[in-house]
């Protein structure tokens, strides 16, 4: 059976990693969808490592992962295939492969106006984000930690 992994850098913001894990939820609700998991370079969890053992068992026997990048940067480029190759070696007889990064879609140009209108001055994105107060773990290298908008830091003032 095949899965797909989605790969990301990750991000130290709490939370960062949700956006990625409900849209696998949602890829996973699509009729005949393969296994979907999810893997971060840094920072988030899964690492590709345990996001590798998650889809093999599941029952996986071979995996495509997927950049979730627009451009085949520098992740996609250097760090990726050292990863690959260490979980080749790691989960021998799974054949791993790797797509292209998302890039260019028609129905981004929609998903993007829509985004502009939620628009806020320099900053005030990252502390108005449901996001981090919602998946909040206390992390001092969060950027909200020890802000009015970490519900956790803050319960201890």
């Amino acid at each position: 059976m095949q899965a797909i992994l989605l790969f990301s850098h990750g991000s130290v913001q709490c939370g960062a990693e949700e956006n990625l894990l409900r849209l696998a939820r949602a890829m996973e609700m699509q009729p005949d969808s393969p296994v979907v998991e999810v893997g971060f370079l840094n920072y988030s969890a899964p690492d590709l490592g345990s996001a590798v053992a998650r889809c093999i068992a599941r029952g996986a026997t071979s995996i495509a992962v997927v950049p979730y990048f627009l451009v085949a940067g520098k992740f996609v480029v250097e760090d990726l295939p050292r990863a690959i190759d260490a979980l080749r070696v790691q989960f021998t007889g799974i054949p791993i492969s790797v797509a292209d990064p998302i890039g260019f879609h028609s129905e981004l140009a929609g998903i993007i106006l829509q985004a502009e209108a939620s628009a806020r001055p320099p900053g005030d994105w990252l502390i108005r984000s449901p996001i981090s107060s919602e998946f909040c773990r206390n992390s001092t290298r969060c950027p909200t930690n020890g802000t009015e908008y970490c519900p956790r830091s803050t319960e201890q003032k």
